[in-house]
C-alpha cells in the first residue's frame, strides 16, 4: 500500500512538473512577445520624441531669425544692427583663435521692405578655422551671406610676424546681413 501511494505521488508530482514545465513555456513565451511588442513600442516612442524635440529646436532657431532679423514698428533695438554683427564676428574670431585684421561696414542698400548691410572683413587664421567661421555664419540667428571671399597664404615676412602660431592664410571676405521691415 505504501509503495502505491508512494508511486501514486510520484505520478502526481511528475504530472505537475510536466504541467508546469508546459504551462512556464506558454507564459514565457508570450511574455517574450509582449516584452518584444514593448521594446518597439519603446522605440518609436523615443525616436518620435527625438524628432519632436528636433523640430522645436528649429523652431525656436526660426522664431529667434525672425525677431533678429525684423525691424518691428514700436519696437526699436537697443544696439544698432552693427554692433550686433560686430559682437558676433568678434565673438567668433575669439572663439576660433583667428585675429582679426579690419571690419568696413559698407552703406546700407534698401531695396523694398529689405535692408542689406554690407562688411568688408580681413582676418588672419588657417583654412581649418575660416571653415568653422562660415559655419558659425550659416548657424547665427543674423542671416549672413557670405558674398566673396579671397583666400591668400601668408608671406615669409608675415608668418615671421605672427610669431609661430599657426595663422597660415589671409582672408578677404565681404559679408552680407538683412534687416526686413514689417509693412
Amino acid at each position: 500500500m505504501r509503495q502505491k501511494t508512494g508511486n501514486l505521488l510520484l505520478l502526481i508530482s511528475i504530472v505537475i512538473l510536466v504541467a508546469v514545465v508546459v504551462l512556464d513555456r506558454i507564459y514565457v513565451s508570450n511574455f517574450k512577445q509582449r516584452f518584444l511588442s514593448l521594446e518597439k513600442k519603446r522605440i518609436e516612442t523615443s525616436n518620435k520624441l527625438a524628432t519632436a524635440k528636433i523640430v522645436h529646436e528649429n523652431l525656436n532657431h526660426v522664431r529667434d531669425m525672425v525677431f533678429e532679423n525684423m525691424d518691428f514698428p514700436n519696437q526699436p533695438d537697443s544696439l544698432t544692427q552693427e554692433t550686433h554683427i560686430f559682437n558676433f564676428i568678434t565673438s567668433c574670431i575669439n572663439d576660433l583663435k583667428l585675429k582679426l585684421v579690419s571690419v568696413k561696414p559698407l552703406r546700407p542698400q534698401g531695396s523694398g521692405l529689405i535692408t542689406t548691410y554690407g562688411y568688408e572683413i580681413e582676418i588672419l587664421g588657417d583654412f581649418f578655422n575660416f571653415g568653422e567661421l562660415c559655419s558659425k555664419f550659416e548657424n547665427s540667428r543674423r542671416i549672413i551671406s557670405l558674398e566673396t571671399y579671397e583666400v591668400c597664404p601668408l608671406s615669409k615676412q608675415e608668418l615671421l610676424l605672427e610669431g609661430g602660431s599657426n595663422r597660415t592664410i589671409h582672408v578677404k571676405m565681404r559679408i552680407n546681413t538683412f534687416r526686413v521691415k514689417k509693412s
